[in-house]
């Protein structure tokens, strides 16, 4: 199976034309444009199966539940939309977040969720119940959820591969090259939720949100993130990558996809 990774492609400020046209599936890991946008030009971009996963930027002048309800009505049987959901393809079990964090990741979350507040957008173009803005309270409250559901996903056995689709990132060591890496702000844009990964639950582990491309194992799960980012930003992005699932199983392993 040949998986084309993208994420923070804001179209909403340059739109991308992609180049890789051929692939088995495509995920789409967050921020693509803002509201509903991004799933009409993903339909128009791609004819293979589309796993769109929200970033905190398609909430952007919207609304933390009816803009996912929205997505959602907007999606169909090929381009699905994924907020603690589980889609299979070929065999390969895909399990899609948006994630959010519980700002935990750097040992004080009273004082990253206070400077995340005040240093990011989200906290004044989003609302939720009461059209009220957000507070760090109501995506602690999201991502603790998303981390009951994910760890409960994981503990039930799946023949096949599991990839796992999230907009911000699983640990730390997504930030290590990044421009903010080392500060309280680490935990706004990753979770240190490390003991979910491994190869034998999951084979592939795709995020965004940093603005910063990687590519690297944690306890045999390659953790990938292919990300563009703002226009004129450095972010390593490939518009070409394309992962190959069969390569990243261990040696007989590959009947498990479907149509070996």
């Amino acid at each position: 199976m040949r998986i084309h990774p993208l994420s923070d492609l804001h179209n909403e400020f340059a739109p991308f034309i992609p180049e890789v046209r051929d692939a088995d599936v495509v995920i789409l890991a967050g921020d693509i444009d803002l509201g509903v946008r991004g799933i009409e030009w993903a339909r128009q971009a791609f004819d293979c199966p589309v796993l769109y996963v929200p970033g905190n930027h398609e909430f952007y002048r919207g609304h933390l539940t009816k803009t996912l309800q929205a997505m959602r009505a907007a999606g169909d049987e090929r381009l699905h939309v994924m907020d603690r959901d589980e889609v299979e393809i070929g065999g390969v079990r895909f399990l899609g977040t948006t994630m959010w964090t519980d700002f935990a990741a750097t040992g004080n979350p009273p004082l990253a969720a206070l400077s995340a507040q005040q240093a990011l957008s989200d906290f004044r173009q989003i609302r939720t119940e009461n059209y009220r803005r957000i507070r760090p309270a109501d995506l602690i409250k999201q991502a603790e959820k998303t981390r009951d559901w994910l760890r409960s996903k994981l503990a039930v056995p799946h023949d096949g591969p599991t990839v796992v689709i999230t907009h911000h990132a699983p640990t730390l060591r997504s930030l290590q090259e990044s421009p903010h890496a080392g500060t309280i702000l680490d935990a706004a844009f990753a979770n240190d939720w490390e003991d979910l990964i491994g190869s034998d639950r999951v084979a592939l582990w795709v995020h965004g949100h940093t603005h910063t491309s990687v590519d690297f194992e944690v306890d045999g799960t390659r953790v990938v993130s292919n990300q563009r980012g703002y226009p004129g930003e450095e972010s390593g992005f490939q518009p070409s990558l394309v992962i190959d699932l069969e390569a990243l199983l261990p040696a007989g392993d590959e009947q498990l996809l479907s149509g070996q």
